[in-house]
């Protein structure tokens, strides 16, 4: 073979393989993204002070970035490797727009969530109403779950739906307002669909001083 073929020839095969590489690489973000982790951008104050307080402000915008994992997304022949639980805060297609929310669960299916008064009630299995506890919740939102145009409102949570929750009761559209600025007019339900979750938040990522854990409390 020629030296100026022999070195084309191992020019391309050098560019084949760094190309091979990149290749692999985008394939294994994209595996990664869709079944094990995505990164989420927090966007707003419905979830102070739990996420998105800087220098001890709730953020108004666009602002911390977290991690969250995908495998409560599968479903394996009816079998999930990975179930919710209230407390747990998720990332979820809203289901009147074309955007994410990020809330916390609150109720699965089969509980029954009470509103009163500024609190929220779960029923026990005595068929009593208690209150939640919510230490996530700042002093401004302690006792302050206002619903949209009544005092009182029970839900009985459907299999396979959630009832959420923003942990800033006073700035968040969720379940107490069907996730539409409107409210719960029509049709629309203050339950949210399993197949809408995209993720359960694990932990802050960015800013690297805000990285930390996420838990239930």
């Amino acid at each position: 073979m020629p030296e100026k073929t022999k070195e084309t020839f191992v020019l391309y095969k050098f560019l084949f393989d760094v190309l091979l590489d990149v290749l692999i690489v985008i394939v294994l973000v994209i595996t990664i993204r869709a079944f094990f982790f995505a990164p989420f951008q927090i966007d707003g104050p419905s979830m102070c002070n739990t996420l998105n307080i800087y220098d001890e402000e709730c953020f108004n915008g666009p602002g911390e970035r977290i991690l969250t994992s995908r495998l409560s997304k599968w479903n394996l022949f009816g079998w999930r490797p990975v179930s919710l639980e209230a407390g747990d805060i998720i990332v979820f297609k809203a289901p009147y727009e074309d955007k994410s929310y990020i809330k916390r669960i609150i109720g699965v299916a089969g509980d029954t969530i009470k509103i009163e008064n500024g609190e929220v009630l779960l029923k026990n299995e005595e068929g009593s109403f208690v209150e939640l506890s919510e230490p996530y919740l700042n002093d401004e939102n302690q006792n302050n779950t206002d619903l949209y145009r009544s005092n009182s409102e029970t839900y009985l949570v459907p299999e396979g739906k959630y009832f959420v929750l923003g942990d800033n009761r006073i700035r968040s559209s969720d379940s107490r307002r069907c996730f539409r600025q409107l409210g719960c007019d029509g049709d629309a339900s203050p339950y949210l669909d399993h197949d809408l979750i995209q993720g359960k938040a694990k932990m802050v990522i960015f800013p690297f001083s805000h990285i930390r854990l996420l838990d239930k409390n």
